[in-house]
């Protein structure tokens, strides 16, 4: 699931990346793959079972008035929230589905962008570093901004996307592809991607609805002979692909559902698991539909390894929320302003950590915003897991008083926040601190000093 972005971003950025960053230390990550028995994942000696989201754009974003790369601070803001929504693994298309435009990790035939695999292998070093997993698709069934099957066509002069299953020279390209992404050695961690145990899965590609069977078994052998310790996924939008439960080299077999359906969900995990596979719900609608029975069935089920709501935003890099308009977006803990939605946002969360057998815990404490601009208006860049904000004014310093702005006032798109009683020609302190959903505060930001304006300037 995604929506169509054709805008192109031409500008190439360098970017210098200092290991360890704050938060869970290298060592902390566990090493070990995890496997399959049977139906069953394994880690560890024991089943592994995992809720999460999708966060497709970390690789390559849509959503900044063209197609370029998400900011190191947009990655780890989103891997933080999902963390603290429970997940275990993520799936995200653009770390590997990434193809045909210039900022894309191949944007022509044969051709590969050095800066595009950094700012992926950040995303995966981030990843594993919050011990997160990783499912990648390597294209999608889909013409989107990050390429797709007809990406792969068009490099060979074919106007048929559907010959990305039948056209030799067009096979042989995927594979090549294929390749380079494997062998592909992180910048940060100096680990291959396919040596590195941060990768749960590769999925073969997004929503792959027409792929023939001996497509896919041509595929995921080429996969195992350069790379035997990930497990192979394959999946089909709205409906179990059946016709390929018989494929030995698959792994996984991933199912979509809008809206969220429990009684599909339930046939699904059924048949996969009677077929000896690993069944898993990669993507589903959260918003509407019966999302309660949905995931309770997963969370009883045994034969559900894991469920993936479409799809996680984080923050903006100048504050509030970035949005996505296709019905789906999901923004933790939320705006707020539709209790339903807010309760489900907390039901996903609860879902994820009962998926993996952990103890609900309570709200972690919000780490102190970062006030970026203080004049006529303030600006600050959110933090995850705030559900609330206080802003604060000193008229006589950065000691204080203080006085409050706002209290608590909910986290929303309305960014920058405008101060209504500050006069225009006076100097002002601002500071902020973040609520948990349960109210608690955490820590105030360092004390920002605001220009003097006046109307004209300001």
């Amino acid at each position: 699931m995604l929506n169509e972005n054709k805008g192109r971003g031409m500008l190439f950025l360098e970017i210098v990346l200092i290991y360890p960053r704050k938060g869970r230390d290298a060592s902390m990550t566990s090493r070990e793959f995890i496997s399959r028995e049977g139906s069953r994942l394994m880690l560890g000696g024991k089943p592994f079972r995992f809720g999460g989201p999708n966060i497709y754009w970390l690789g390559l974003d849509e959503n900044v008035g063209g197609v370029d790369w998400p900011t190191e601070f947009r990655v780890l803001d989103a891997l933080d929230a999902a963390v603290q929504m429970g997940a275990a693994v993520v799936r995200s298309h653009t770390l590997a589905a990434s193809q045909g435009c210039p900022k894309a990790l191949s944007p022509k035939r044969g051709e590969y962008n050095e800066e595009a695999f950094r700012r992926v292998d950040f995303a995966i070093a981030e990843a594993g570093r919050r011990e997160l997993r990783l499912l990648v698709p390597f294209v999608c069934n889909w013409a989107y901004y990050h390429g797709g099957r007809e990406t792969f066509a068009s490099w060979r002069g074919l106007d048929d996307p559907g010959l990305f299953y039948t056209d030799r020279a067009v096979i042989e390209d995927f594979k090549s592809y294929i390749s380079v992404v494997l062998n592909r050695v992180n910048s940060l961690t100096e680990t291959a991607y396919k040596d590195d145990p941060t990768i749960m899965a590769w999925e073969l590609g997004n929503e792959l609805n027409g792929a023939p069977a001996e497509w896919v078994r041509e595929i995921a052998c080429h996969i195992k002979s350069e790379d035997g310790r990930h497990l192979i996924s394959h999946g089909k939008q709205f409906e179990l692909d059946r016709d390929k439960l018989g494929i030995e080299e698959l792994d996984i077999l991933d199912v979509h559902y809008y809206p969220a359906d429990a009684v599909k969900l339930a046939a699904d995990a059924a048949d996969t698991a009677a077929a000896g596979k690993v069944y898993i719900a990669g993507e589903f609608g959260w918003p509407e539909g019966d999302l309660e029975g949905f995931v309770r069935h997963a969370e009883e089920d045994e034969r559900v390894a894991g469920t993936l709501f479409w799809s996680l935003f984080g923050h903006g890099d100048g504050g509030g929320y970035v949005p996505h308009y296709d019905g789906f977006s999901l923004h933790y803990p939320g705006t707020g302003v539709n209790e339903e939605i807010g309760r489900r946002v907390l039901r996903l969360r609860e879902h994820a950590f009962r998926m993996s057998g952990r103890v609900v815990p309570e709200f972690p404490l919000p780490e102190a915003p970062v006030i970026t601009a203080a004049k006529e208006k303030i600006m600050f860049r959110g933090v995850a897991g705030a559900a609330m904000y206080t802003l604060e004014r000193s008229s006589r310093g950065a000691d204080g008083p203080w006085q409050t702005v706002f209290a608590a006032r909910e986290a929303d798109y309305d960014m920058p926040w405008r101060d209504p009683l500050r006069a225009h020609s006076a100097k002002a302190w601002y500071r902020v601190k973040a609520h948990a959903p349960d109210g608690r505060a955490g820590a105030y930001s360092p004390v920002y000093e605001s220009e003097v304006f006046t109307p004209e300037s300001g």
